[in-house]
């Protein structure tokens, strides 16, 4: 599925165990408890790509979230930010400009998905209102609003090549043996 300005976070987008559980709302526990975000399966190691032109904000550890990238972006008239969770590692800096479609980092098992395993493994990603939402549901909307879909029981291919640029930032980035650099 394309659609204009806006990526997928990985290549291939599958939401982990094909569970309802793992995509946004209240659907844990019966319905008792709040999902934040959708989790894609993701094994350690997987590039993550920015969903739309924007600018990093934060890159940094916040608890049960481990490694995050936060990307400030506009849709539909309107401020969002794309949150990236469980990192390994980020190739950006917080400050620096990235189009839709750029390398932003490396899926991993940081916070609270640090003793996952197989298909257990996932990037948590989420779409907020607000760059520092409260609890539950609060400062986030489904990404199903930006995407149009939910990956479930399905997967979405981003099968345009990403951007390797980054917009004006003057960080070549993260150079790695066998990733980006021969």
């Amino acid at each position: 599925m394309h659609l204009p300005g806006i990526h997928w976070p990985l290549e291939a987008n599958s939401i982990r165990k094909n569970s309802p559980a793992n995509t946004f709302g209240m659907v844990r526990n019966g319905g008792k408890r709040a999902h934040q975000g959708w989790d894609l399966l993701a094994y350690p190691g997987t590039r993550c790509f920015s969903i739309a032109e924007g600018e990093v904000v934060f890159v940094g550890s916040r608890g049960d979230y481990g490694k995050v990238i936060i990307l400030k972006f506009r849709h539909r008239g309107r401020n969002l930010f794309a949150t990236y969770a469980h990192l390994s590692m980020s190739v950006v800096t917080a400050g620096e400009q990235v189009r839709a479609g750029a390398w932003i980092g490396l899926t991993g098992n940081t916070g609270n998905a640090e003793s996952m395993t197989g298909e257990n493994h996932h990037l948590h990603f989420e779409i907020r209102t607000v760059e520092h939402p409260g609890h539950g549901l609060e400062g986030r909307i489904d990404p199903q609003e930006i995407f149009g879909v939910v990956p479930l029981k399905t997967t979405y291919f981003d099968s345009r090549p990403p951007m390797a640029q980054r917009i004006g930032s003057g960080n070549p980035g993260i150079r790695i043996a066998g990733v980006n650099v021969q």
